[in-house]
């Protein structure tokens, strides 16, 4: 990591970044490649960049380890990680299913009407995003519609592994671009949010494997990112 500024400036006037905006910047930093796999991170130069004390940044590098974005080598230093095919396929998609079935086969009744609203909204987003070819606006709005199920489905220890890979699989899948065909989305999780009303274990389960196998391996087995 070079002196100069990799990652966005915060636009907070004379205040000092929290903790949490550091995480925020620098994941969002690493996952869309401005801080690419292999670039050393160094705390004094981020402190610089941020004029921050040491205390956040340190605590932020620390937290962005646990998610398997940054891994630290003794007597090296810390570095951006790089995430396999192989990684993805056969650990990560597999890790990250096995939670959305545990989290939400028998969480129906958990889910308000702020919650159910907040779905849709999701829904409604990705539907535009496909209508008017905005991409990334339908498979953020995916990424939300799954965080909402599992904090109102999952357990606290449900959600922190959930988290701790999904921040890896979105590094693999911003590096290798955006889902050709995202007209499919809005009607995918209409249905996955059926099902979780309806409190259907078998068609959740269904759904689930459908939406994060079928139609993610292939993708990543078939890239050579």
């Amino acid at each position: 990591m070079s002196a100069k500024k990799v990652v966005p400036s915060l636009n907070l006037g004379s205040l000092s970044p929290t903790r949490n905006q550091l995480v925020d910047i620098l994941r969002e930093s690493i996952i869309f490649g401005t801080l690419p796999p292999g670039t050393q991170i160094k705390q004094e130069e981020i402190c610089k960049q941020f004029s921050c004390s040491p205390g956040p940044v340190r605590e932020a590098l620390r937290e962005l380890e646990s998610e398997g974005l940054l891994f630290h080598y003794p007597n090296r230093g810390v570095f951006v990680a790089e995430v396999s095919n192989h990684e993805i396929a056969e650990v990560l998609i597999p890790m990250r299913l096995l939670l959305e079935k545990f989290a939400l086969c028998n969480s129906g009744l958990k889910f308000t009407s702020a919650a159910v609203n907040s779905l849709n909204e999701q829904i409604a987003a990705m539907r535009i995003g496909a209508e008017t070819g905005n991409s990334k606006m339908a498979e953020e709005a995916d990424a939300r519609f799954h965080l909402i199920t599992m904090q109102v489905g999952g357990s606290e220890h449900t959600l922190q592994l959930w988290n701790s890979i999904l921040s890896r699989i979105r590094l693999k899948f911003a590096r290798m671009g955006p889902m050709d065909d995202t007209s499919h989305k809005a009607a995918e999780h209409q249905k996955l949010l059926d099902a979780l009303l309806a409190n259907d274990p078998d068609q959740i389960s269904q759904l689930l494997e459908e939406h994060i196998v079928a139609s993610v391996i292939e993708k990543v087995r078939t890239t050579s990112i």
